[in-house]
């Protein structure tokens, strides 16, 4: 991934959170490295034919529930989902061709999570959390694949 494309994702996942209303530097690492282990911001699509679309690989269905389940009662978070471009009635279009809108879900499948998000330089402790939260028990990552996917990407603070 070239410099210049790390720091436009960056970009756009740091403005996606804030709008969300759920920055931490915390955050943005782990739905940057969550990214970087899912896709490798290389496929939108999943390889093989699966259903996960986006740089985050999420299922229309997980989207669905987040939407059912979680935002119809945040209604501010909601409204930032719809005004990131996210399309109600297209939900594999929202996640195909927007950037924002594939980080917003896998920041929002986190924020469903009881625990709070390890610490952006603990990258044994995130990829233990996404294989939990994200990847789950039945997913086919595992932790050794999210720490080699993610080494060396972030050496210094994100707000830096």
């Amino acid at each position: 991934m070239s410099l210049s494309f790390k720091s436009d994702i960056k970009t756009i996942v740091e403005e996606t959170l804030y709008r969300l209303g759920c920055y931490s530097d915390d955050a943005l690492v782990m739905v940057l490295r969550t990214g970087q282990a899912e896709s490798g911001y290389r496929v939108l699509q999943q390889n093989g034919g699966g259903p996960a679309l986006s740089y985050w690989q999420v299922e229309p269905a997980t989207a669905k529930d987040c939407v059912d389940n979680y935002l119809k009662y945040r209604e501010t978070r909601y409204n930032a989902l719809l005004s990131l471009g996210y399309t109600p009635n297209n939900i594999e279009y929202s996640l195909l061709s927007n950037i924002s809108v594939g980080a917003a879900f896998c920041r929002i499948k986190y924020l469903r999570d009881r625990k709070p998000i390890p610490s952006w330089d603990d990258v044994e402790a995130q990829a233990a959390y996404w294989k939990r939260v994200y990847n789950t028990e039945l997913g086919k990552g595992t932790i050794e694949h999210f720490i080699k996917a993610n080494d060396g990407y972030f050496e210094s603070l994100p707000s830096q």
